[in-house]
C-alpha cells in the first residue's frame, strides 16, 4: 500500500510567514502614520498662514489710511483740549506681551458738506448740502475744516487740519443731529473749537476707529488668542465702551515700532538703525508716550513695522515650533525697527498664551504713513 504525499506550511514557515507580515503590515502602519500626521501638520500650518494674511490685510489698510482728514489729530468730547494721535500705540509695559495699536481715519465714501450755520441752542443739529449716504444713527462722525494758508519756508502751503469727532443721534433726509452728552458730546460740541457753530462748507465724513490687540486678560482668554477689534480704537478706555470683539483666534502677539519725526526734541541722535536726528525709530516704551494725546502737536508718526504671531489650535506630534521669533534687536531694545518682544523657549510653563506643542508662524511689514506729512 504506497501512503499520499503530505502537501502544506510547516509550524516554523507559517510562524515566519506571520513575523514578515507583521514587520510589512506595521512599517506600512509607520509611514501611514507619518503621512497622516505630515497631513494634519501642513493642514494646520495653511490655516495659520491664511488667518495671518488676513489679519495683515486688515491691519495694513486701516494703517495705510491713518490721518486722512486728520493730519494734524483729532478731539473728542472726553478730552477736549487734547489731541488725539491718528496713530497709536500701547506698548507691552512688562516687554513679555503683545502691543495694542490703533488707526483713525476719514471714509471719504460717506461724505457731505454743512450748507448753513445751524442754531445748536436746543440741539446740535445740521443740514448738508444732500443727505450724507452710509452714516446712518449711531455712528461717529468727524467734521473739518481745513485751512490752506501755512506755507513751510515760504515756498509751499499745507493743509492744516481742526478736526473733532461726533455721535450721530438722528438723521432725517439732509438733517444731521449729533449727541451733546458725554463721551462723544458736549453743550454746543465745543470740543470742536467754534464759535460756536461750525462755519458753511465743513465737510462731514464718516469716522474710521480701529483698534486691534489680542486679549490676554484671563488665562483662558490667553489661550485662546483672540485678536480683537475696537470700533472706537480704544479711545474711551474702558473694555465695554469700547466694543472690544472677537476677530479670528490662536495669535500670540502683536509688535510695533514706530519711525517717529520728534522735531530733534532730545540732543543727538537716538542710538536707532539710521543717522537722521530728525527721524527716530522707537520699540519699547517710549512708542505710548509719543502716540499720546496732547496739547499741541509735536511728534509725527512716519512709518510703522508690525508683527504678527499665530499658532495652531492645537497640539502637533514631531514638528512643534522650537521657539517664539525674536522679535527685537538684542542690546537695543529701545530703538530698533522691530519691537521689544525677546524669543521665548516652547512649550512655556509660565505663559497661558505658548503652553502646548504648537506650530508657530509670524509675518512683518512696514507701513509708510502717507497722510501725516511723510515729507516733512
Amino acid at each position: 500500500m504506497t501512503r499520499r504525499t503530505e502537501r502544506g506550511f510547516t509550524l516554523i514557515e507559517l510562524m515566519v510567514a506571520l513575523v514578515v507580515s507583521s514587520l510589512l503590515v506595521g512599517m506600512i502602519l509607520a509611514i501611514f502614520t507619518r503621512m497622516s500626521l505630515a497631513y494634519r501638520g501642513q493642514q494646520q500650518i495653511a490655516g495659520v498662514q491664511q488667518v495671518l494674511a488676513a489679519a495683515r490685510a486688515a491691519i495694513e489698510l486701516d494703517a495705510k489710511q491713518a490721518g486722512l482728514e486728520m493730519a494734524q489729530g483729532f478731539k473728542i468730547a472726553s478730552a477736549p483740549t487734547m489731541l488725539q494721535s491718528p496713530v497709536r500705540v500701547i506698548n507691552n509695559a512688562s516687554g513679555t506681551g503683545p502691543d495694542q495699536i490703533a488707526f483713525f481715519y476719514a471714509d471719504t465714501s460717506t461724505s457731505g458738506m454743512i450748507a448753513a450755520v445751524p442754531n445748536w441752542t436746543n440741539s446740535p443739529a445740521f443740514t448738508t448740502y444732500e443727505p450724507v449716504a452710509g452714516l446712518v444713527p449711531g455712528d461717529l462722525a468727524m467734521l473739518v475744516n481745513v485751512d490752506t494758508s501755512t506755507s513751510i519756508g515760504g515756498a509751499a502751503n499745507i493743509a492744516t487740519y481742526n478736526t473733532c469727532v461726533v455721535k450721530v443721534t438722528a438723521i432725517a433726509a439732509n438733517t444731521i443731529t449729533v449727541s451733546a452728552a458725554p463721551p462723544w458730546g458736549t453743550l454746543n460740541e465745543s470740543h470742536c473749537g467754534w464759535s460756536p457753530q461750525p462755519a458753511v462748507g465743513t465737510m462731514v465724513y464718516k469716522f474710521i476707529a480701529h483698534g486691534y490687540k489680542i486679549d490676554v486678560s484671563t488665562p483662558a482668554r490667553a489661550a485662546l488668542g483672540p485678536l480683537q477689534l475696537s470700533p472706537t480704537g480704544g479711545l474711551l478706555g474702558d473694555v465695554v465702551a469700547d466694543g472690544w470683539t472677537d476677530l479670528a483666534f490662536g495669535f500670540t502677539d502683536i509688535q510695533a515700532a514706530l519711525q517717529v519725526y520728534d522735531h530733534d526734541t532730545a540732543p543727538g541722535d537716538t542710538p536707532d538703525p539710521d543717522s537722521d536726528p530728525d527721524r527716530d525709530w522707537y520699540s519699547s516704551d517710549e512708542q505710548t508716550t509719543l502716540t499720546q494725546p496732547v496739547a499741541a502737536w509735536l511728534n509725527i508718526p512716519l512709518q510703522a513695522s508690525i508683527t504678527l504671531v499665530a499658532r495652531t489650535d492645537r497640539d502637533v506630534e514631531g514638528i512643534a515650533t522650537a521657539s517664539t521669533p525674536l522679535l527685537t534687536v538684542v542690546g537695543n531694545t529701545a530703538n530698533n525697527t522691530i519691537g521689544d518682544r525677546p524669543a521665548i523657549a516652547l512649550p512655556s510653563t509660565t505663559d497661558d498664551a505658548l503652553k502646548g506643542s504648537r506650530i508657530y508662524r509670524y509675518t512683518s511689514f512696514q507701513v509708510d504713513f502717507r497722510n501725516l506729512g511723510v515729507g516733512r
